[in-house]
């Protein structure tokens, strides 16, 4: 009986922590990440660190460690963004 108890909660905490999550009209894979911020009226959501590198023929490069989740607002007209990660995914979506 220990056993079964035991592997149901194992299931859940494994079922929660790869549940997928939303954003407004946005859904993403996986868990969401920890940090949060917003540039230009696009939110990135990351895990691990997250920086600006620089551009490249005007595109914005972003680099990660960890996964990365873009929400680009519905009608977006800023600077193209490109989300690179060593360590984890990038997701990207757009408002409808």
């Amino acid at each position: 009986m220990k056993r079964k108890l035991l592997l149901l909660a194992f299931c859940g905490m494994m079922c929660t922590a790869m549940a997928d999550w939303t954003y407004g009209t946005a859904s993403f894979k996986g868990s969401q990440p920890s940090s949060c911020l917003s540039h230009g009226g696009v939110l990135i959501w990351y895990n691990g660190s997250l920086t600006q590198k620089g551009l490249e023929g005007g595109v914005e490069i972003w680099e990660g460690t960890g996964d990365i989740c873009v929400v680009y607002p519905k009608d977006y007209n800023g600077p193209k963004l490109k989300f690179i990660s060593t360590g984890g995914s990038v997701q990207t979506e757009t408002l409808k």
